[in-house]
């Protein structure tokens, strides 16, 4: 009898060496040289485990073990068909096994579809890993496996993408949000960007595409343009959707200069949120008076003055300047005309009377102001009811244009009637001075005349 047990254990040896077990969809599985049915007696006491020198001698060594593994309880999840058979009922929910121990995780109204087939060893290991959560591969490598992997290959690529760190803003079991993120619309991104969150509090005014998501301009994955944008510069990215105002710039002649910057739109706008209209980062005309603290010399010796100063220094403000719109008169994505104003306005003294010459000043000044010869109403500057607009305008060729009086932006006499004016190289004075039914002027142009709208005066 001692004989034969020998002989049982001899073969029990031979039959764990030639019978390998293998690992398919994460269970166990015998080879087909062990399906022969009572072939070995196998007496597997509580608690003992499968891994011994000669029988699964690697399992439970890597980093990360699955628990029944760690303690040595396989047929908590492998169980036999026979007692003292070394044959195993195969495991034909995977999912239900895996429940009896975990929290079911597909309680989201997205889930993720591994995990809504059941296939949860489609990214765990039911036995070990080397990776935490005894995951199949690591980081965004094993996302990968299914996933486009081109999206994390753009030449800036997002951090929690450049950190394999897909995790951050996608649950990989489910989730009650698109695309399986952590959280709904632009909260994902504020779990990470609370600066903007912060600086977004209280904001009146929010960017279309910052309401609608972050990702209507930033790509989540990479891009090859800074800060994940969908083109190179900002004018690229706000023509995207401004295609009127990318048709309006392509078309001037007059450029603004703070659009020719390398910020371009960014220069006055703020492309998340402000607390001034059209996305501005300052009241409109201290953004103008930001850049405009300063006196700016062109290539062809014009020059433009520096308005803030100017303005500081000079009470009587022009109706516009008043109103704080510079807009007003300037168009600020750029013109064809002069110093890119929104209508034509002379440069020079003297031109010949032609409506056209004052398209600008006529946006907001009636133009019959300069067409009757005689008035009692059209304009205070009349002596008597000759009507001295007329006089010094309507005429070829050589008709005053408006700058040769008046400054359009501020000066300290009434009327925006300025000091000098220049006329070639001479700042010629003007030498105006106010009375209350009319005033006189001693110009470096002619003597002194005067004018009473009440009775008229005969200057010689």
């Amino acid at each position: 009898m001692k004989k034969n047990l020998e002989t049982k254990k001899q073969s029990a040896t031979i039959w764990v060496k030639l019978c390998p077990v293998i690992l398919i969809a994460g269970v166990f599985a015998l080879d087909a040289c062990a399906a022969k049915e009572g072939s070995v007696n196998v007496s597997m006491k509580a608690g003992q485990s499968c891994s011994t020198s000669e029988c699964h001698p690697k399992m439970g060594k890597d980093k990360y073990v699955h628990g029944p593994v760690a303690t040595g309880d396989c047929s908590f999840c492998h169980k036999q068909e026979k007692k003292d058979k070394h044959t195993f009922q195969p495991i034909k929910n995977v999912e239900s096994l895996c429940y009896e121990c975990h929290e079911k995780l597909d309680m989201g109204s997205v889930v993720h579809q591994p995990v809504a087939e059941g296939d949860c060893t489609g990214c765990h290991s039911p036995h070990q890993s080397a990776n935490q959560f005894q995951l199949k591969g690591e980081g965004a490598g094993l996302c990968y496996e299914c996933h486009d992997q081109s999206i994390g290959t753009g030449k800036f690529v997002h951090g929690p993408v450049d950190a394999d760190g897909c995790i951050v803003c996608h649950a990989p079991h489910s989730s009650d949000s698109p695309k399986m993120l952590m959280a709904e619309g632009n909260a994902v991104c504020f779990s990470c960007h609370e600066d903007k969150e912060e600086e977004m509090a209280g904001k009146e005014f929010i960017h279309g595409p910052v309401s609608d998501g972050c990702i209507e301009c930033h790509s989540p994955h990479s891009s090859d343009f800074e800060f994940s944008l969908p083109a190179e510069s900002t004018k690229g990215v706000c023509f995207t959707c401004h295609e009127d105002k990318k048709d309006e710039i392509s078309k001037v002649t007059v450029k603004h200069g703070g659009l020719e910057t390398d910020k371009g739109c960014l220069a006055c706008h703020n492309p998340h949120f402000s607390s001034f209209p059209q996305q501005l980062d300052l009241a409109p005309m201290d953004l103008c008076l930001s850049c405009h603290d300063k006196e700016y010399k062109h290539a062809d010796g014009t020059s433009v003055a520096n308005m803030k100063l100017l303005l500081e220094s000079n009470e009587s403000h022009h109706g516009p300047i008043a109103d704080k719109d510079c807009s007003g008169c300037h168009n600020t994505h750029g013109s064809k005309d002069f110093r890119i104003l929104r209508g034509y306005f002379p440069k020079k003294f003297y031109a010949s009377y032609n409506p056209d010459n004052f398209e600008l000043c006529f946006m907001c000044h009636n133009d019959t102001l300069v067409k009757d010869a005689k008035t009692t109403t059209l304009t205070g500057f009349r002596n008597g009811d000759q009507n001295l607009h007329f006089l010094h305008v309507n005429k070829t060729p050589k008709g005053r244009t408006c700058r040769a009086c008046h400054d359009a932006h501020a000066t300290n006499n009434p009327k925006h009637v300025t000091d000098t004016v220049p006329f070639g190289a001479y700042a010629m004075p003007v030498g105006f001075t106010k009375s209350n039914k009319g005033g006189t002027c001693l110009p470096g142009c002619h003597q002194q005349f005067e004018y009473n709208r009440d009775t008229k005066v005969k200057n010689r």
